[in-house]
């Protein structure tokens, strides 16, 4: 029967080759990179839009923590993923605008393919409450009173945290001691444990501990103060404006991922988004939703990577 068909098809010029329709995507279950460990504030945004994400495209999101060297370890081996739409990048604004400034190995990043931004937070710069600092002035005298002796804890060499902690040391003419670690959560412990005397982080992960009080918030860095904590001062109150900035966290596709699929992608987070339990569950996290098109995203990853690329040069931030 296969050959009589084969041969009708031949005599009238029709392709018997069988076809076959693309399976609908996604299919089964998608890998969200976090390129930080768990716990910190890329991890726990991650997990909250993950779940409603889930319920969207009908498929589990599931959030695989890769950790190290600031982000770029994890990244690294998400930018080696098949561009099918099934591995994708919960990127921090981090990872995506300043390691290609500081790493000249780093510049794959440029090539992933946004899908839409996420959320955005102002940083928070706290202090270990066992320092006695109540605020910036505070901190600041005791900073000059002993020149390289604090600790500042980061998430990571390069990343978003340790060039807001050098911009802070420019702009209040302070000298500290740079404590890299391997996450938010790991340098957050720290100076809840005094090993180090002061960090900057998006606001989320310190929530607890401030209440809890391990840590003592000294400013905020968005351009009003935030509802959480209605009695620390803006950046701009403070008399540090430089330290003004927001970050992010966004979803990104590996480089060559096809259109449809980013375009599924794309709509699915507005729809995440849009959902009222998910904001809400943001909100008291201490984030805020911001859905965008993959080609805004793109615009605000170069417009960080033009700023934070000016503060390597400004400091002579070299990494060795």
């Amino acid at each position: 029967m296969v050959v009589v068909i084969t041969a009708l098809a031949c005599l009238l010029g029709v392709d018997a080759t069988p076809t076959f329709a693309a399976a609908p995507f996604p299919n089964r279950p998608i890998t969200l990179i976090v390129a930080f460990e768990a716990g910190g504030s890329t991890d726990i945004s991650a997990r909250l839009v993950a779940r409603q994400l889930s319920e969207v495209l009908g498929q589990q999101v599931v959030v695989d923590n890769r950790p190290g060297a600031g982000g770029r370890l994890g990244t690294r081996r998400f930018s080696e993923a098949e561009p099918d739409g099934y591995t994708l990048l919960w990127g921090s604004g981090s990872t995506l605008t300043v390691s290609p400034v500081l790493y000249d190995d780093q510049q794959y990043v440029k090539e992933l393919t946004p899908v839409s931004l996420g959320v955005t937070q102002p940083f928070l710069f706290a202090a270990s409450t066992a320092t006695g600092a109540k605020t910036l002035k505070d901190f600041i005298a005791l900073a000059k009173a002993e020149p390289g002796k604090l600790n500042f804890a980061s998430a990571g060499v390069g990343s978003s945290n340790h060039l807001l902690g050098e911009i802070f040391m420019a702009a209040t003419g302070t000298e500290l001691r740079h404590i890299p670690y391997k996450g938010g959560a790991s340098a957050r412990d720290a100076v809840a444990k005094n090993e180090a005397q002061l960090m900057d982080e998006v606001l989320s992960p310190l929530i607890g501990s401030i209440k809890a009080g391990q840590l003592q918030p000294l400013l905020i860095t968005s351009d009003t103060r935030h509802p959480l904590f209605p009695n620390v001062p803006t950046a701009a109150e403070a008399g540090v404006p430089d330290l003004a900035m927001v970050g992010f966290f966004a979803l990104l596709a590996p480089a060559k991922t096809p259109p449809d699929i980013v375009r599924t992608l794309n709509v699915a987070m507005k729809k995440a988004l849009d959902e009222p339990s998910l904001r809400t569950a943001l909100d008291r996290a201490g984030f805020d939703p911001a859905y965008s098109s993959p080609e805004d995203l793109q615009r605000r990853i170069e417009q960080g990577r033009a700023r934070y690329g000016d503060i390597v040069v400004r400091r002579k931030i070299k990494i060795n």
